[in-house]
């Protein structure tokens, strides 16, 4: 026999990891306040359908323990339940019978009081399987049924059933079962069976149950026979294509030192293994998971990028179950890490070239100590201008302004302003009254400081009101902008298509009817 059959649980005090639940369901019969119907929900494996028969046995246990909330397991009625073979429990199986024939058939028999127990119980698996015409059925039925009659319906998908039926019964939502009492009940089920193990496999059992007490013991039932009931990590790990814990926290590691050619060669490995490419993604994301917990306990400055590496593996896992390529997605979301720490360190080393490459220190340096009381030292550096610096004037103005570091709206405003004179340390400029009008202290700051960065030294700036600014960055680039969508059409007018309605077809498609649309505008 299956060990999820053998064991499964014959009284409350056996069902693991639904405390709440249980809790309830014993108060209800003990204070006999019952209800026409009761919904178990939740993933699949955590007890949902085991609960509605230990409930449905605790309704019509002959001597039922009201102050323990235990079945006896002795009387005819326990032991037809737990053999299925109780006939005022009427097990359902939502999936094959989703007619509202099957649903009318059902009912008919609502009628008629139980042969032998208290109630006349209803067990419908997979309730959200119904169409909508037998939910329809039950409905009324479900509202005002006979008192000898309860409803225990069971579903993986809740939110499909209708809000009608919903409202009408108790709902208690399972939830999964945390690791450690599923590793505990594994334990406790190799001991009774003689099978032996490690921590090490048992750990590799939960982690792929994934909160489903089924699940574990299906794979603990395959894996025993696969190891001659002598469980091992190693074993296991084949048998799943799981590798142990720490292959990934290595992996993940490499990926924060930047190493780029182990992290290479590690996925390779992988690749050779034929590994479980999900549980490598549910691994990864709860190794950055407490990784990121800990930086923002700790206010570690690399909270931020191990977020953003945490965002690669959430986009990878969503892709792999769109295109089911685990393993590419899962290789792509480790490398987008890796290239993401190359592209930072290059920006690093790219700005750090570009200031030793402007600014040339001056060897001697002016030391001066003062008498202060805390004896401050400063350091005075003067620094030379780049030997490749344009001079500023009136005719190469516009270049330079291109290459300054000018944001916002000092930058368009200044860039429809023409530098009408130079005068030694003075820049005028003039413009409309547009923008003139709108200028102000921040903005002529942005554009000294802006000069200075670029090598030159800090100037006076004069704005002056004009009729009209003609030469101006902004006049420059959209000469530039046009002369493109001359060159575009030209372009067109040229290409085969276009010969070819006006040759074969008469289009008369010329420059004066041919608009182009600019989308930068």
């Amino acid at each position: 026999m299956a060990l999820a059959n053998k064991y499964r649980p014959k009284n409350f005090s056996e069902v693991i990891g639904q405390k709440t639940t249980v809790n309830a369901l014993r108060n209800i019969i003990k204070n006999k306040n019952y209800h026409n119907g009761y919904i178990f929900s939740g993933s699949r494996g955590v007890g949902k359908t085991t609960l509605g028969r230990l409930f449905a046995k605790a309704l019509n246990c002959t001597n039922y323990d009201r102050e323990k909330g235990e079945t006896c397991n002795v009387c005819s009625v326990c032991e037809e339940i737990n053999s299925n073979a109780h006939l005022d429990l009427i097990e359902i199986d939502a999936a094959s019978r989703t007619g509202v024939d099957d649903m009318r058939d059902l009912l008919e028999s609502v009628q008629y009081r139980p042969s032998s127990g208290n109630f006349k119980i209803y067990l419908i698996d997979e309730v959200h399987m119904l169409s909508i015409q037998s939910f329809n059925a039950l409905l009324k039925t479900l509202e005002e049924p006979p008192a000898h009659v309860v409803f225990i319906l069971a579903t993986t998908e809740a939110h499909k059933i209708p809000k009608t039926i919903v409202s009408r019964c108790l709902q208690f939502n399972l939830k999964l079962v945390p690791d450690e009492l599923i590793s505990q009940n594994l334990k406790r089920i190799f001991e009774s069976e003689g099978i032996s193990s490690d921590d090490k496999s048992v750990d590799l059992l939960v982690e792929l149950a994934k909160g489903s007490v089924r699940d574990s013991l299906t794979m603990a039932d395959q894996a025993a026979s696969h190891c001659d009931n002598k469980l091992s990590e190693n074993e296991v790990s084949n048998l799943h294509g799981v590798l142990d814990i720490s292959s990934t926290t290595k992996l993940i590691e490499m990926i924060l030192l930047n190493e780029s050619a182990e992290v290479v060669n590690e996925l390779k490995r992988y690749s050779e293994l034929d590994v479980n490419y999900e549980i490598l993604f549910d691994r990864a994301l709860k190794l950055f998971h407490d990784k990121i917990i800990e930086s923002v306990v700790n206010k570690d400055s690399k909270a931020d990028e191990l977020n953003l590496f945490y965002q690669y593996f959430c986009n990878g896992l969503m892709d792999a179950k769109q295109t089911s390529s685990f393993r590419d997605c899962f290789d792509i979301a480790a490398l987008r890490c890796l290239t993401f720490n190359l592209n930072d360190e290059n920006e690093v080393k790219k700005k750090h070239e570009n200031a030793t490459s402007l600014i040339e220190p001056d060897p001697k340096h002016e030391i001066t100590q003062s008498q202060h009381e805390h004896d401050d030292i400063e350091l005075k550096e003067v620094n030379e201008p780049p030997k490749n610096l344009q001079k500023l004037v009136s005719s190469n103005w516009l270049n330079i302004f291109d290459g300054l570091d000018l944001r916002g709206a000092s930058r368009a405003f200044f860039a429809n302003m023409q530098l009408d004179n130079i005068d030694g340390s003075k820049l005028t400029f003039k413009g409309s009254e547009t923008f003139v009008s709108g200028i102000n202290e921040s903005n002529i700051n942005d554009l000294v400081e802006a000069l200075h960065k670029s090598g030159y030294p800090k100037y006076d700036i004069a704005i002056i009101e004009a009729k009209e600014a003609q030469v101006t960055p902004s006049s420059k680039w959209q000469e530039a902008r046009n002369k493109e969508l001359d060159d575009f059409k030209e372009e067109i007018l040229k290409s085969d298509l276009v010969q070819n309605l006006n040759n074969k077809y008469g289009a008369n498609i010329n420059r004066e009817n041919l608009s182009i649309k600019d989308h930068e505008e």
